[in-house]
């Protein structure tokens, strides 16, 4: 070091900031979306042996859920980072609480601990509450 504090505390600030800038411009901070395509793709490759009977994709684009044929088994999947995860369960394993057209899971996971999905109108959040909670689903 230069052995003057303030400059060298201007050089690790200034170096810090081209750290930041080049991960910004490497795309470091976009996030993932999640559409009907990417939750499919990623269902696919983490769950090849899940099949999906119908999918539930949140309104704002950061979860979806999916029920399985024989509708024992769900599925989530959502944003992590820029990528994205899948969590698979048996249906009302994982605790679902509904708030209008939210339905919000508790997952207890590490890289999730709760998760939201938006449903299009409440009717379908009551829908798939029962769906993803364990009761009848219709």
């Amino acid at each position: 070091m230069t052995g003057n504090l303030y400059l060298d505390l201007v050089i690790s600030l200034v170096g810090v900031g081209v750290l930041v800038g080049v991960s910004w411009l490497l795309g470091g901070w976009r996030s993932a979306a999640v559409d009907a395509a990417s939750a499919a793709d990623r269902l696919a490759f983490d769950e090849p042996d899940f099949r999906v009977r119908e999918w539930l994709i949140s309104a704002d684009g950061k979860a979806a859920a999916a029920l399985s044929e024989d509708a024992n088994e769900a599925a989530l999947v959502f944003r992590v980072g820029d990528g994205l995860a899948s969590r698979r369960f048996r249906r009302g394993a994982a605790p679902v609480e509904r708030s209008g057209a939210a339905l919000e899971i508790v997952l207890k996971d590490p890289s999730k601990w709760r998760l939201r999905l938006i449903a299009p109108d409440e009717a379908s959040a009551e829908r798939w509450l029962g769906g993803l909670g364990g009761e009848a689903y219709n």
